[in-house]
């Protein structure tokens, strides 16, 4: 609601949790990209899945790729993540 409505019917106008609020969220994960430096064999074993050349890769809370951008959490990757990495590479060149 409008704050001007919530003053004229003498409502409280409510705000969102920041981590609810979906214009902000969209505004801060779009606005920042912090790059990481893999690997040199990550990379151009990444790289060569892909078949790209000029693979970026971001800091991100999860394992994603969006064209050309990959998203990872940590330069540094467990287990786990690395077979999460090579599923969403997979589900990337399969489609």
């Amino acid at each position: 609601m409008h704050p001007i409505h919530a003053q004229l019917l003498g409502l409280t106008p409510l705000k969102l949790k920041a981590q609810y609020d979906t214009l902000t969220a969209s505004n801060d994960a779009n606005s920042v990209s912090v790059p990481l430096v893999l690997p040199v064999r990550l990379a151009e074993d990444v790289a060569l899945a892909l078949n790209c050349e000029n693979l970026e890769v971001i800091f991100g809370e999860s394992i994603a790729l969006h064209g050309t951008t990959l998203t990872l959490p940590n330069e540094h990757l467990t287990a786990t993540q690395k077979q999460q990495l090579w599923q969403v590479i997979y589900h990337a060149v399969s489609t």
